[in-house]
């Protein structure tokens, strides 16, 4: 799962000729490799190695939990 934060995402000239002639035919089946491949695979690349389980918060949650209470 993507770590939910903003990301930006740039295309190369043959991206955005893909992009376009997606638009240009209304291509859904089209649209969506194209998202998964140009949009979705580059954020998931860029956070390769920083994602972070949502339970992870590091420690021992005993020992957190005897320190705050």
């Amino acid at each position: 799962m993507l770590e939910i934060r903003k990301s930006a995402v740039t295309f190369d000239g043959e991206e955005m000729l893909e992009l376009e002639r997606i638009l240009i035919a209304q291509d859904e089946i089209g649209a969506f490799r194209f998202l998964r491949k140009s949009v979705y695979n580059k954020i998931a690349r860029s956070q390769h190695g920083k994602l972070k389980s949502h339970m992870d918060a590091g420690g021992d949650p005993a020992e957190r939990f005897k320190q705050r209470y």
